[in-house]
């Protein structure tokens, strides 16, 4: 497994704020389920973890397939989380664009009914 997706599985593995920075370019593009905008910048996607893990602070994610070719990284995954008091499990990628051992680029997919439940 490649030293970023190991980087990767331990950060979602018990995610932080912090932990999920260290795996961020200052300049990230996120483009999130549900949002009519990327997410734009460290900062911002930091805020938005942070966020999540408020509301869900379970929430765990496992790294369960990856694939690399150039710069081009996926990560297929599937997490877990307390959502309205009951225990749920759902599966996403991402597709990163890394640069220098840092995420500059992402695209999230994943089915966000499960969530909107909580």
């Amino acid at each position: 497994m490649p030293d970023f997706v190991e980087r990767w599985a331990a950060a979602w593995g018990d995610p932080t704020p912090e932990k999920i920075r260290t795996l961020t370019d200052p300049d990230i593009v996120m483009t999130w389920p549900g949002l009519a905008e990327p997410i734009r910048g460290a900062d911002a996607w930091v805020s938005r973890v942070a966020g999540t893990l408020q509301r869900f602070p379970d929430l765990r994610l496992e790294v369960t397939d990856h694939a690399q070719r150039d710069d081009l990284l996926f990560i297929s995954w599937r997490a877990r989380a307390t959502v309205a008091g009951a225990a749920i499990e759902w599966q996403g990628i991402d597709r990163m664009r890394m640069r220098d051992g840092v995420v500059t680029e992402s695209l999230v997919a994943f089915d966000t009914a499960p969530l909107r439940a909580g």
